[in-house]
C-alpha cells in the first residue's frame, strides 16, 4: 500500500465532510471543516454535546452560529490507516465558564464530549456508505469540576 492508496479508501468520508462543511453550508448536519489528514467537528446551539446549552456561540467567518468541539485523524500504522484519533477541546465551556472548568485539560476528552463526536463520526461514515474505523482517544483527566 502507499499513502496514495490509503488516503483513496477513506474518500468517500473525507469528500462528505467537504459537502457538509460548516464555513459554506447552512445544512443544520454541516458541522464538518475537513483537511487532508482528516477533519474538526464544531456544534451548533441546536446541536451540541450535554453540557454546552448556556454556550453563546457566533457564525463568525462560518454559515451559522458554531464552536469548536473536536478533531478527527487519521491513525497510521505504517502506511496502512489503521483507525481514527479523535480528540475534543471543549475550549469554549473553559472560555465562558471558567469556575466550572478552570485550565485546560478540565476540558479536553469530556465524556460527554467524546460521545458527542463519535455520534457525529458514526453518521458521517454511514452517510458515506463506509464502515467506521476503530475509534482512539486519550482517557481524559479527572475533574471535580466535570458533570
Amino acid at each position: 500500500m502507499t499513502y496514495h492508496n490509503e488516503h483513496r479508501k477513506i474518500k468517500p468520508a473525507l469528500d462528505l465532510a467537504r459537502k457538509y462543511d460548516i464555513a459554506s453550508n447552512p445544512d443544520p448536519q454541516a458541522l464538518f471543516e475537513a483537511g487532508s489528514g482528516g477533519f474538526q467537528v464544531w456544534c451548533t446551539p441546536e446541536d451540541h454535546p450535554t453540557g454546552w446549552d448556556e454556550i453563546r456561540m457566533y457564525s463568525g467567518a462560518f454559515a451559522k452560529p458554531c464552536e469548536y468541539v473536536g478533531s478527527v485523524n487519521w491513525r497510521w500504522e505504517e502506511e496502512i490507516i489503521i483507525g481514527l484519533d479523535i480528540e475534543t477541546d471543549a475550549y469554549a465551556l473553559r472560555d465562558q465558564q471558567p469556575r466550572r472548568y478552570p485550565g485546560y485539560r478540565s476540558v479536553v476528552n469530556r465524556t460527554a464530549d467524546l460521545v458527542w463526536l463519535m455520534e457525529k463520526v458514526a453518521w458521517l461514515f454511514e452517510k458515506a456508505g463506509m464502515s467506521l474505523p476503530p475509534i482512539y482517544y486519550e482517557e481524559a483527566q479527572p475533574s471535580v469540576m466535570e458533570e
